[in-house]
């Protein structure tokens, strides 16, 4: 494990713990939920603190992330990051300034621990002039008005990440050709509210071609800031970062994500769900990081949602996998990545499913790869 490029989800609940590993010895972390934690454990939920110490390089004998990335500072997506800490060497911290802004009393108690790291470490590049080392480093993801705030008074701009840009570069190693990072969101102005629509989202490529896929992933937010990131992305040009091949489900499978309340009815927004279609190369995988997802689910229940599902497997064509009903004895949903494309390795029935061998199927049986020219599904 950790050796080779691939992309992991973590069976850790309804919660979001992805690694990335962009070559052996080079893994980032994005989010954590630690059940080992929490008091809502079960015999399918992995312990990841002590997987992540066991699997993970070593790095002058520490176990070793190159960086951790926090979507958003709630429980289900930062549990265990104390216990992370002080077990593991973590050369680099991404965060939104939403981090800062929050009251200590709001946060669980692993988010104050990261605050706390995060504040020290944006003291520690400010005094070495921006040339921290390995542990100290932080890359802060969203808009400048937080260095208007006297304490963050001469915090180089390079360690700042703005939507609509790329990052490469990891722990002071420059990973461009094998791995990028664009960012779509948060956007301008929205550090207040819901911390769900605050969130770190982004399209994660292990390669040099954005436009052949990567995963998207997006925190918790719902479906107006899915909106926004795929109309501000089309009118910039960019849709080469849209593109995906994986598409971990936001919020853990809800139905937020593409469902709205309009004048007290629940409204099915379609524009999504087609914008999804679009965009997926080949025939894209959905995940979702939550428990088993009811075949139907009793009112206020959300997430994981059936209806969600149901929505993301008419986007996928059944390309549908969840951490709870997928996974084998607490393991994580594995996608590996090289030339040949993205290739999920699991249980028996799905362990030769490749994205590009699905697609290249659908090539064989249609004569070409052209959409039915009679649409079937949801809403056709």
């Amino acid at each position: 494990m950790f050796d080779k490029p691939q992309i992991l989800f973590w069976p850790v609940g309804t919660g979001d713990s992805t690694s990335v590993v962009i070559k052996e010895g080079v893994v980032l972390q994005v989010d954590l939920r630690d059940l080992s934690k929490s008091d809502d454990v079960g015999d399918d939920h992995v312990s990841l603190v002590d997987k992540l110490v066991e699997e993970l390089p070593e790095k002058d004998g520490n176990p070793y992330l190159a960086g951790f990335a926090l979507t958003h500072p709630d429980q289900d997506h930062i549990l265990g990051f104390a216990d992370l800490l002080d077990r593991v060497a973590i050369g680099e911290l991404w965060f939104t300034p939403r981090v800062f802004s929050e009251s200590d009393i709001e946060l669980c108690d692993d988010a104050v621990a990261f605050k706390n790291e995060a504040e020290r470490r944006v003291k520690a590049t400010i005094d070495s002039g921006g040339s921290a080392d390995s542990g100290d480093r932080v890359r802060v993801i969203g808009y400048d008005s937080l260095l208007e705030d006297e304490e963050f008074t001469g915090f180089p701009d390079d360690r700042l990440t703005i939507p609509g840009n790329s990052i490469t570069e990891l722990d002071g190693e420059d990973h461009e050709g094998e791995f990028n990072a664009f960012i779509h969101a948060p956007f301008k102005d929205e550090d207040d509210g819901d911390r769900n629509n605050t969130s770190l989202a982004m399209q994660v490529v292990l390669g040099d071609d954005p436009s052949a896929g990567g995963a998207l992933l997006f925190g918790d937010i719902a479906y107006p800031r899915i909106r926004k990131i795929f109309d501000f992305t089309k009118e910039a040009g960019n849709e080469q970062f849209l593109a995906w091949k994986i598409f971990l489900a936001p919020h853990h499978c809800s139905k937020s994500a593409m469902y709205q309340d309009e004048d007290g009815s629940e409204v099915l927004k379609q524009d999504i769900l087609d914008d999804l279609a679009e965009f997926q190369v080949g025939e894209g995988c959905i995940v979702a990081s939550s428990e088993a997802i009811p075949a139907q689910n009793k009112k206020g229940d959300n997430p994981p949602h059936a209806k969600a599902k149901q929505r993301y497997e008419e986007v996928a064509e059944g390309q549908f996998l969840c951490t709870h009903e997928n996974s084998e004895d607490s393991e994580p949903l594995v996608f590996d990545v090289d030339d040949g494309g993205i290739t999920f390795v699991g249980e028996e029935a799905a362990a030769d499913i490749s994205v590009d061998k699905i697609a290249a199927a659908v090539v064989t049986s249609r004569g070409s790869d052209e959409p039915p020219s009679e649409k079937v599904g949801f809403g056709h």
